[in-house]
Order: C-alpha cells, then sequence, then structure tokens
C-alpha cells in the first residue's frame, strides 16, 4: 500500500489491523523521526523498549545474517504481548530480503518497521512494500505541515481561528521552520490560548513566533534599514542602555542587509530567496523587507557590508575604543550612503 503524507493522520486515527510492515522514507529526516515514534507508540504503547517489545535491529547485520530478521519476525514477546523490530537507515540492497519477509508474512507476525532516506519511484524496496496488502509505504518529501494538519492540530487543542489570514502565515511559517520546530511553536499558540476562548489573532501569531530575543535591537536595527537619521540619533541619545551587545547588533545588522543584497541581485525570484531565509520572514514583515530592499542599490548594499565588517574588527581588535561609539558612528555612515 501507498500512503500520501497527506492522508497520514486519518491513516494513524484509524490503523488497519491488517497492516504489520511499515516502511516511512524521504528527505524530511525531522518528520521521519517523529511519524516513526508516533506509529511505535501507536502500535505497541508507551512502554515497548523499556519492556524490550521493541527490538531494534542493526541494517549492516542483514547482509551478514540473512536469516537475522527472518528469525526476529517469527519469534514472539518473551511477556506475551505485541512485538515489533525496528531497522533505521534501510537501503534498497536489503531489498531482497524484505521482500523475502513480505512473502512470508502472517498475521500473527510482529510488526517490522523500517526508516530510510530517499527512495526513487523505481526503488525496489518501496515498491515491495507498496505492492504487499499487509505492509505500507509513506513518503516524507515536503517539508512544511499541511494546512490540514495545523487546522486538525488547531482542533484538537480547541484554539479558535476566525481570520483565514493567520492560516496563510502560518503556512509561510511552516515552509522555513524545521517540522519539529514548527510543531512546537503550535504547542505554544495552544498553551498560549489555553485559558483564553477568544479567536487567535495575528498579532499572537507573530509575537508567539518572532525569532528576536531582542526587540531593542530589532527595533535599532529597522532604523537603520530604513536610513532613519533622526530616530536613529534620538534612540542612541534616549536608549544608550538599551544597546548591551554591540558585536551582536552589528552581526543582526549585517544579516539584514545579506538578505537586502540577495533580494536586490534576484529581483526575479524574490519569493524563493525569502523561503530560504533563517530565521523567517514572514507577513508584514516580509512585505517591509521588499519594499526596504527597493531603497537601496546593490552597490549602497556592499559598502553598507563593508561599514558594518570594519565596524566589528576596530571593536574586536582595539578595547580602548567605546564599542558603542564605533557602532553609533558606522550605523550614521551607513545611513549617509548616497
Amino acid at each position: 500500500m501507498k500512503l500520501y503524507e497527506s492522508k497520514i493522520i486519518p491513516f494513524l486515527a484509524n490503523l488497519p489491523e491488517s497492516k504489520r510492515v511499515f516502511l516511512l522514507h524521504g528527505t524530511v529526516e525531522s518528520k521521519v523521526l517523529y511519524y516513526r515514534k508516533l506509529l511505535e507508540k501507536i502500535l505497541l504503547g508507551d512502554q515497548a523498549r523499556n519492556e524490550m517489545r521493541l527490538i531494534t535491529l542493526d541494517r549492516s547485520l542483514l547482509k551478514k545474517e540473512k536469516d537475522l530478521l527472518l528469525n526476529e519476525m517469527k519469534t514472539r514477546s518473551f511477556f506475551g504481548d505485541r512485538k515489533g523490530i525496528l531497522i533505521e537507515g534501510i537501503t534498497d540492497k536489503e531489498g531482497s530480503t524484505i521482500l523475502e519477509i513480505l512473502e512470508q508474512l502472517e498475521d500473527e507476525d510482529p510488526f517490522l518497521i523500517m526508516t530510510s532516506g530517499f527512495l526513487s519511484q523505481n526503488s525496489k524496496l518501496r515498491r515491495s512494500v507498496e505492492s504487499n496488502i499487509l505492509s505500507c509505504s509513506i513518503g516524507f518529501y515536503e517539508k512544511e505541515m499541511p494546512l490540514a494538519e495545523i487546522q486538525g492540530l488547531f482542533q484538537k487543542w480547541k484554539v479558535t481561528v476566525s481570520d483565514n489570514q493567520i492560516y496563510n502565515i502560518l503556512g509561510d511559517y511552516a515552509r522555513n521552520y524545521d517540522f519539529l520546530e514548527f510543531r512546537q511553536e503550535l504547542r505554544k499558540i495552544a498553551l498560549f490560548k489555553s485559558f483564553d476562548e477568544t479567536p487567535l489573532t495575528l498579532k499572537e501569531v507573530e509575537d508567539i513566533f518572532s525569532s528576536e530575543s531582542n526587540p531593542n535591537e530589532k527595533k535599532l536595527v529597522n532604523l537603520l534599514i530604513k536610513r532613519n537619521i533622526g530616530s536613529l540619533i534620538d534612540y542612541f541619545k534616549d536608549h544608550p542602555a538599551n544597546i548591551k551587545n554591540p558585536i551582536g547588533v552589528i552581526t543582526r545588522a549585517a544579516n539584514h542587509f545579506k538578505i537586502l543584497h540577495k533580494v536586490r541581485c534576484n529581483e526575479h525570484d524574490t519569493m524563493g530567496i525569502l523561503k530560504k531565509v533563517w530565521p523567517p520572514i514572514v507577513g508584514k514583515h516580509k512585505d517591509q523587507l521588499i519594499e526596504n530592499s527597493k531603497t537601496w542599490s546593490i552597490s549602497n548594499l556592499e559598502k553598507a557590508l563593508h561599514i558594518l565588517t570594519e565596524i566589528e574588527l576596530t571593536i574586536k581588535e582595539n578595547s580602548k575604543i567605546s564599542s558603542k561609539a564605533l557602532l553609533i558612528h558606522g550605523f550614521l555612515k551607513v545611513c549617509l550612503l548616497k
């Protein structure tokens, strides 16, 4: 049986008793890991490893001991309960061994869970599993979490959403976050709204997903990007104590200028560039970044990066000069670029 990722949640919720062999493969390792653990729990319960009902076999041993897996598949659990066998990183080299297992598979045999990386459509291993009625192959090649799964989690956690734009924003985040990190951020939203029955707002989403650990540094860099000299001078004058780590501010500013430079150099593929940016920039912040990029020439962005590098090196090499004074001078110099 071949199962598409978009169908995995309802499939696991009503897992057919006839399925004994599972192959989880794909290029998104975090998804393969997550669903492998979830499958273990559904099939064998929470204590399978502690009770030695889940046996892990080293893939390399399958070639040396051809009957190892077959013998293990015909051995019942010492505890008299369900037993599972796990093989990680399996490849087509073991395809013939797995085919032999499938040909001799019986209803009372233990569950066999296998994980793999990329497997092509013509993979012998994949085709063997997909063509057997007692087995199932699931591929994970899309980085983001499907929208239906996000909606399902919110429904499960009783988080209400009245504005569909929020799902569009979450879709942007899903494309840029690692799968497990994204689930963790969704869980933060659920905890945040656990005692609040009002619908989730866009501001709450952006606050929770914010990658900026220091909002004061974020504000300072935004003023620099916009070349707002008046506000920048006022900030340095009124909030000097907020600049805790000048090198950190310079690094943050340099990262933003590098993004602006990539956007200007690849204006035909702006969205493609922004999809690869980490930490992700989404929603109104993405729109603002695109607008800001239009106010900078490529040459001035390169000059700005050169100035920032010079400031950083000077601070690191000469401890006698005030790092904050160098930061202020350098930022104003960037703002005055023509």
